[in-house]
């Protein structure tokens, strides 16, 4: 069942910990397609991505610091690439 986010994309940075994580685990029960971005708990945001993709949910991770300008560029265009443009086809 899908909720109000099907078909949406949700990028949410420092998700795979605290709120970040709450708010991505509810986006994807909200049918959202959920990029989870670290800096430094791996191992959190693979096992928040398990838990996303158990809910039939599609869901990458991708590290990426926010303060530096170049992993954001770099970070949203793997997201357009990997859940923005297979959402458009």
């Amino acid at each position: 069942m899908y909720g109000k986010l099907r078909d949406k994309v949700a990028l949410l940075t420092g998700s795979s910990r605290g709120i970040g994580r709450s708010i991505a685990l509810a986006s994807a029960r909200e049918g959202a397609k959920v990029c989870v971005n670290y800096v430094h708990s791996r191992q959190k945001a693979e096992e928040e991505v398990n838990e996303i993709r158990s809910m039939n949910r599609e869901a990458i991770m991708i590290r990426a610091d926010v303060s530096d300008k170049e992993e954001v560029k770099n970070l949203v265009e793997e997201v357009v690439k990997n859940l923005v443009e297979s959402t458009s086809s």
